[in-house]
C-alpha cells in the first residue's frame, strides 16, 4: 500500500493498514467477508510476524476466508509459511505471480516452493501486457496508452527480437488450431499443473470472449513441449549445477 494522510502507519503490511484496508473494502463491496485476500509484495518496513498475525486474526474474525501473496520471492514464501505453521496460524493458499511465455522466471524457485508448500499459482499478465496477442509487429507499433507500454514502464522487460520470434510461432500454431495467438498462449499456461487460475486483463467484450474460448480446446502435448523448449529460461547457478547431479 501507499502512504496516505501523512500517517506512517497507513502503508505497507502493518497491522493497522491491513485492518483499515479490509474494512474499507468490505464497506465498498457491501460484503461481510472477502473470499481471498492477498498481500501485494514483501514489506521491508514491517516484521513479517506482524503481517501474518494480522491476516490470521482476520480469518478468525470471519472477515477473510483465505489468504495469499503476490510477487514474493521463494524464500519469502517459505519463511512466511514456516512461521504460520509454527504459530498454528492460517496458511497462505495462493501466490499471484507474473507468468507467461516471455516470463518464466518463477519456474526456477517460486514454483517448486509453492508446489512443496501447497500454494496454487495465479498467473498475472499471461499475455505479457498484450504482447502475445500478435497485434504488434514491431516495437514502434505500441501506442503510449497501450497495456504493454504501461506495464513496460514498471514491470515487463524482455528481448524484443526473441519476443517477436515467439509471437511468430504462436501465429503458426493459431493457424493450425484455427484460433488466435492469445488463445494459444493461454492454453500453454493451462497445460501447467501448478497454475490454479489465470488472470486476464481486457479492454472490451471481444477480447474477453476470445480469452474465455481458450478453455474450449487443448494444445497437443507436442506443441506444449515445443513452446516449452522455445521459451525455456536460462538456469543460473545453482540450478545448472544441480541439474548435473539430478539423475544420480
Amino acid at each position: 500500500g501507499v502512504m496516505e494522510e501523512n500517517d506512517p502507519n497507513c502503508r505497507g503490511l502493518s497491522r493497522h493498514h491491513i485492518f483499515k484496508s479490509v474494512d474499507k473494502s468490505l464497506k465498498r463491496l457491501n460484503r461481510d467477508y472477502i473470499d481471498l485476500y492477498q498481500v501485494h509484495w514483501w514489506d521491508n518496513q514491517t516484521p513479517i510476524e506482524e503481517t501474518l498475525e494480522a491476516l490470521n486474526d482476520l480469518v478468525r474474525m470471519g472477515k477473510v476466508r483465505y489468504i495469499g501473496i503476490s510477487d514474493f520471492s521463494a524464500w519469502q514464501i517459505t519463511k512466511s509459511v514456516m512461521i504460520q505453521e509454527c504459530k498454528n496460524w492460517s496458511r497462505f493458499v495462493s501466490a499471484q505471480m507474473y507468468y507467461s511465455l516471455l516470463g518464466r522466471d518463477i519456474e526456477l524457485e517460486v514454483v517448486p516452493a509453492c508446489e512443496d508448500l501447497g500454494l496454487g499459482i495465479l498467473a498475472w499478465s499471461p499475455l505479457a501486457g498484450g504482447f502475445l496477442t500478435g497485434k504488434y509487429k514491431r516495437k514502434s507499433d505500441f501506442p503510449e496508452d497501450s497495456r504493454y507500454r504501461r506495464m513496460e514502464r514498471h514491470f515487463l522487460k524482455f528481448d524484443f527480437d526473441f519476443a517477436f520470434k515467439v509471437v511468430g510461432e504462436l501465429e503458426k500454431l493459431a493457424k493450425k488450431y484455427n484460433t488466435t495467438p492469445s488463445q494459444v498462449a493461454l492454453n500453454w499456461l493451462r497445460a501447467k499443473n501448478f497454475v490454479s487460475s489465470i488472470i486476464v486483463g481486457v479492454r472490451n467484450i471481444k477480447h474477453l470472449e476470445d480469452n474465455l474460448n481458450s478453455v474450449n480446446w487443448t494444445l497437443e502435448k507436442e506443441d506444449v513441449e515445443y513452446l516449452d523448449k522455445l521459451t525455456e529460461p536460462n538456469r543460473p547457478y545453482p540450478q545448472w549445477f544441480l541439474d548435473m547431479f539430478a539423475n544420480l
